[in-house]
């Protein structure tokens, strides 16, 4: 597996050219060329061009001194540094310029070139095309993860096998939120996510939350995560109920932009995972998708659920594989059929002892995509160990209403 990293405000916690505009007082020019080509609103080319043009008549080697000071994110160089054989730069910026940056870093880079005339930039020579070097890793057979936050990094995750925006220095380019795999916006998750690609699991389970979809039986018009429980939206419950949990992941769809933002007011540290195909898919492909890339085992939970604090405590706290169930409360409910011990041996739309609600927790090796709903993930590995818990779909307007009366009295 090789990772890809974008440089500018991925691998360093500023924009390189702002700061070399700031050094040769041409900020203004430049700092609005950033913003805009950042945002997408200028392509890279044109705006890149533009800035050398301007840049280029300064000193190349007071231009290399000044950029080896720009500081990197510590958390990130250290992953780079303990991975650096696997780990690869890929940046639009000017090698001539970053060549000092590059030594810090300590991997392979690769940038943009230029004709060179004593210590000046004379013009453009080439414009590195990210997608070019994902493509040449994957011709070698590599599997590629990119990393970046830029418009001009769209195309490189396209082609990419795996696709992180990040956040760390500003919110990413909106283009590139229809085509990635996961946003995070802390340098802890981010490095934990890339950790966990590598096969470095943490012990404690990931809980995997699903978001994505749009909440049409409910009949309010919003994703069920933004639903109003006594004063306070669904998801901000689900984060409440799970303040111990390291690797938590939340995976959107349907109105991903306002969960991301409900989301931040509480925590920063989410790996969020998108389902792209939302409207195609059920359950099973959310778990999945946020499952595939977690620890050792992930647990399940549907963002439409609550659970009483008690019992989600036990949950987090139980080992291993299991299925949760309860006393049937939802209008439209799934069941499970149960043995004298307690163990879960089929699910029925029918008939059965209890209500399938969810959680569940699976382990990675018996992880497998499923386009249908959770349970029809878990049931090749029936019977399984059974929970009961008392938990709440919230699937209908009756069941919205009946939750919130529940709900008042809970501490959480």
């Amino acid at each position: 597996m090789k990772f890809l990293f974008d440089l500018d405000g991925t691998i360093t916690s500023e924009e390189t050219l702002p700061v070399i505009a700031n050094h040769f007082n041409c900020k203004e020019e430049i700092a609005e060329l950033t913003i805009r080509t950042v945002a997408g609103n200028v392509p890279f080319i044109e705006s890149f061009i533009r800035r050398v043009n301007i840049l280029g008549k300064y000193s190349i080697k007071d231009t290399c001194d000044l950029l080896a000071q720009v500081p990197l994110y510590p958390e990130l160089s250290q992953f780079i540094n303990s991975h650096h054989a696997d780990c690869i730069i890929v940046t639009g910026n000017l090698t001539c310029w970053c060549e000092g940056l590059f030594k810090k870093i300590g991997c392979k880079c690769y940038g943009s070139e230029a004709i060179i005339d004593g210590d000046h930039v004379v013009k453009l020579k080439s414009i590195l095309r990210k997608e070019d070097i994902v493509d040449q890793y994957r011709a070698l057979g590599e599997t590629v993860v990119f990393i970046g936050d830029g418009n001009n990094d769209l195309e490189a995750m396209r082609h990419a096998n795996i696709s992180i925006a990040t956040g760390l220095t500003h919110n990413p380019a909106q283009s590139l939120l229809s085509i990635c795999d996961y946003l995070i916006f802390n340098e802890h998750a981010l490095c934990r996510q890339l950790r966990q690609l590598c096969g470095e699991y943490e012990d404690q389970k990931s809980v995997v939350i699903s978001c994505a979809g749009i909440g049409s039986r409910l009949g309010l018009g919003l994703t069920k995560a933004l639903v109003q429980i006594n004063g306070s939206s669904l998801i901000s419950w689900q984060l409440k109920l799970f303040k111990s949990v390291k690797d938590l992941r939340l995976v959107i769809g349907f109105q991903g932009g306002e969960i991301i933002d409900e989301v931040r007011k509480y925590r920063d540290d989410v790996i969020f995972c998108y389902n792209q195909r939302y409207f195609e898919t059920k359950t099973g492909a959310s778990f999945y998708l946020g499952a595939r890339h977690a620890n050792d085992f992930s647990l399940e939970w549907d963002g439409d659920l609550l659970v009483h604090p008690d019992d989600v405590k036990r949950i987090l706290n139980t080992d291993g594989e299991f299925i949760c169930y309860a006393e049937k409360s939802s209008d439209e409910a799934v069941w499970v059929q149960t043995d004298e011990q307690g163990q879960v041996y089929a699910f029925s739309r029918e008939r059965g002892d209890y209500e399938w609600t969810g959680p569940a927790c699976i382990s990675k090796a018996n992880l497998t995509y499923s386009s249908q709903n959770v349970f029809n993930m878990f049931e090749p590995f029936l019977p399984m160990r059974g929970i009961k818990v008392r938990a709440y779909d919230i699937d209908t307007y009756n069941d919205y209403q009946r939750v919130q009366e529940i709900t008042k009295d809970w501490v959480l």
